[in-house]
C-alpha cells in the first residue's frame, strides 16, 4: 500500500509507506474479531516472534513490533485475531508559507489580511452571540504552543502520543514531549479554529477552548512522522474526555487493488473502529481531504478524511484578490486540493493567487493568498522549555481549510452541547453555501452565521 505524504500546500510527491516500510519498520496493527484484548494475546504475539507496544482496547486493536518476516501469517493464525496489517506512518505537513510581520489584531482584521475568517462568516456568529464559550476542539497534530498569547486563555489541555510512550500530565514532559519542538503546523491550525479575541490573529471560535495532541516524533527512514496508531491513541483519549470536536489536518492517500492491499485493508478496518467509538462517545471528526490534487472517486482513499464518521474538508482560494468581500469575488478549488464524492464540505485553504502553481508568475503579495494565523518558532532548544518565540504568518493547504470547519462546529457545539454528531456534520453540511460543483466542494464553503442560525 502507498500511504502519501501529508501536505499542508503545494508538494504533491507520494512516500511510500506501506508493505516495503512497514516490513523495514516492523510495526503491525493487529484487529481482534471482538472489540477487546484477551489477556492471553501479549504471550501469544510474542510466541510469533513479535512484542506489543501499545493497545487500544475500547476498539480491539493492537499494535506490536517484529522483525520476523513470517509475522503476519504467525501472528493471524492466533485465535480470535481477525486480521494482520503493516502499520502506517505519516509524514509532518509541508507547507507554503511566509512569515507576517508582528502587529496587533486590528492590524490584520482591518487590513482585511484574515479572508479566511471573513468568508466563513465568523464575524456575523459574533455580532449574533455565538463565539464558541463552551466548546473544546481537540487539535491532533504536531503540538500547540500554549504560552503563544493568542493561545493561551483557550489552551486547557496539552498532551501528546508517540511511540516512546504517552505524557498523560498535561504541559509537562513524561514519555514524549506535548510542546512543537519540530513544527509550528499545529500551533497554526489552532490558531485559525480558536485564537482569542484581542491578539495578532483571531479565530473562527474564539472563546472555544483547545486540547493540544501531539503524536509526531522521528521516526527512522521518515523523518518527523506520526504513527497512525498514535493519532488513534489520542482520538480515543479526546473522545473519553468528552471533547467537542477533533482537528485533524493530516493524512496519506493509498490505493486498493495493488501491492499491500492487505494492509490497507487492516489500516481502514482499523481507522473505521475507532471512529465508530470516537462518534459513539459524542466526539465530531474532521479531517482535510489531502493537497494531492487527485480525484478521490474509485480505488484512491485518503485516510482519516474519507472513513464515513469523519467529515472531509477540501480547500478553496478566492479570486480577483485575496480579500473577502471584494467585488466580483468567486471561489475556486484549491489547485492542490483532493476532490470527489468523499469530499463532504470546503473551507478556505489559500491558492497564492492562481489556480495552477505557486511556484511562478506569482503576484508581489501572493502570500496574502493563504491562510493567516498563528506560528510559532518550531526548535527542540526552546521547545525543552516551552519558550518558542511567538508570531504570525501564513500557510496554505487543506490543513488550513479544515480548522475553519472545526471552528464553525465548535460555534455550532457550544450553542446546542447536547446535539449529536451526526446531527452536527449534517447541520453544517446543510447550512454550507453551494459554490459551485459537488464534486469540487462538497456541499460548499461552511458558514458560521447560517450554521448558527
Amino acid at each position: 500500500m502507498k500511504i502519501g505524504k501529508i501536505l499542508a500546500a503545494t508538494t504533491v510527491s507520494v512516500a511510500a509507506l506501506g508493505a516495503s516500510a512497514m516490513a523495514n519498520d516492523g510495526r503491525y496493527i493487529i484487529l481482534m474479531k471482538n472489540n477487546r484484548i484477551p489477556s492471553s494475546l501479549e504471550a501469544d504475539v510474542a510466541a510469533a516472534g513479535g512484542a506489543i507496544v501499545r493497545t487500544l482496547p475500547q476498539v480491539g486493536v493492537a499494535i506490536a513490533t517484529s522483525a520476523d518476516a513470517q509475522f503476519i501469517a504467525n501472528a493471524s493464525a492466533i485465535a480470535g485475531v481477525a486480521k494482520v496489517g503493516g502499520g502506517a506512518a505519516d509524514t509532518l505537513p509541508a507547507t507554503t508559507d511566509a512569515a507576517a510581520p508582528e502587529a496587533g489584531g486590528a492590524a490584520f482584521s482591518d487590513a482585511g489580511l484574515m479572508w479566511g475568517i471573513d468568508r466563513v462568516h465568523a464575524p456575523e456568529a459574533w455580532a449574533n452571540g455565538y463565539t464558541g464559550d463552551g466548546a473544546t476542539v481537540a487539535i491532533i497534530d504536531t503540538g500547540v504552543a500554549w504560552n503563544h498569547p493568542d493561545l493561551a486563555s483557550n489552551v486547557v489541555s496539552a498532551r501528546c502520543f508517540t511511540s516512546a510512550g504517552t505524557d498523560g500530565g498535561d504541559f509537562t514532559i513524561g514519555g514524549c514531549n506535548p510542546y512543537p519542538e519540530y513544527s509550528d503546523h499545529g500551533t497554526h491550525t489552532a490558531g485559525t479554529a480558536a485564537a482569542n479575541f484581542g491578539g495578532g490573529a483571531v479565530g473562527v471560535a474564539p472563546d472555544a477552548k483547545i486540547a493540544s495532541y501531539n503524536t509526531f516524533e522521528v521516526i527512522p527512514d521518515c523523518g518527523v512522522c506520526s504513527y497512525t496508531d498514535s493519532r488513534w491513541a489520542a482520538m480515543i483519549d479526546a473522545a473519553d474526555l468528552g471533547y467537542d470536536v477533533i482537528s485533524m489536518s493530516l493524512g496519506g492517500t493509498a490505493q486498493f487493488g495493488g501491492q499491500g492491499t492487505n494492509d490497507l485493508a487492516t489500516y481502514v478496518a482499523a481507522e473505521k473502529r475507532v471512529a465508530n467509538y470516537v462518534a459513539k462517545q459524542g466526539t465530531l471528526m474532521v479531517a482535510s481531504a489531502g493537497n494531492s490534487g487527485l480525484d478521490l472517486n474509485g480505488t484512491i482513499i485518503h485516510v482519516p478524511g474519507d472513513i464515513p464518521q469523519i467529515l472531509n474538508v477540501g480547500a478553496t482560494g478566492v479570486q480577483p484578490a485575496p480579500r473577502y468581500p471584494f467585488p466580483n469575488s468567486f471561489d475556486i478549488r484549491a489547485f492542490y486540493s483532493n476532490y470527489g464524492a468523499p469530499v463532504g464540505i470546503a473551507g478556505p485553504g489559500g491558492d497564492c493567487g492562481q489556480i495552477d502553481t505557486c511556484d511562478s508568475g506569482r503576484p508581489a503579495n501572493w502570500f496574502e493568498y493563504l491562510i493567516l494565523s498563528t506560528t510559532v518558532a518550531a526548535d527542540p532548544a526552546c521547545a525543552a522549555t516551552f519558550s518558542c518565540a511567538p508570531g504570525w504568518g501564513w500557510k496554505g493547504g487543506t490543513s488550513m481549510a479544515t480548522p475553519h470547519v472545526s471552528g464553525v462546529a465548535a460555534l455550532v457545539k457550544a450553542k446546542n452541547p447536547g446535539m449529536k454528531p451526526n446531527a452536527l456534520r449534517a447541520l453544517l453540511t446543510r447550512s454550507a453555501e453551494n459554490i459551485g460543483s459537488r464534486q469540487e466542494f462538497g456541499h460548499g464553503m461552511v458558514r458560521a452565521d447560517k450554521a448558527t442560525q
